[in-house]
C-alpha cells in the first residue's frame, strides 16, 4: 500500500480558529461553499463541523488541512507574517499585513 504524505505546517502561535476569524473580519479569507466530505474517510466525524467549509460535517476547523494550507501559501506570500514561537519576545499572533 502507498503511504500519503503529510503536509507539514508553521507553528502560528495561535490557533488556526482565531487566525481565521480575524483573516475572515479582513476580508482575507472566505468560507468555502459547495464543498462536502466522504463520510467513509477514517477521519470523517459526523458530529463536528467546519467552519472553513461552512459547517460541513466530517472534521473541525482545528483539524482542517485544507486551512492549513491556505494559511500556509498567506505565509510564503507573506500576506500573514507569524512571530518565532522561540522568541518570547515576540507577540503570540500571527502579523496580518493589509495592501494599501
Amino acid at each position: 500500500m502507498r503511504q500519503k504524505l503529510r503536509d507539514s505546517f508553521t507553528l502560528i502561535g495561535e490557533s488556526y480558529v482565531s487566525l481565521f476569524q480575524r483573516l475572515a473580519q479582513r476580508g482575507m479569507i472566505n468560507p468555502l461553499i459547495g464543498y462536502t466530505l466522504d463520510p467513509n474517510s477514517r477521519s470523517f466525524d459526523p458530529n463536528v463541523g467546519c467552519t472553513y467549509h461552512s459547517d460541513v460535517q466530517g472534521h473541525n476547523i482545528k483539524d482542517c488541512r485544507t486551512l492549513k494550507r491556505e494559511i500556509k501559501k498567506m505565509i510564503q506570500e507573506k500576506l500573514i507574517m507569524v512571530p518565532n514561537i522561540d522568541d518570547e519576545e515576540n507577540s503570540s499572533h500571527a502579523e496580518i499585513q493589509t495592501s494599501g
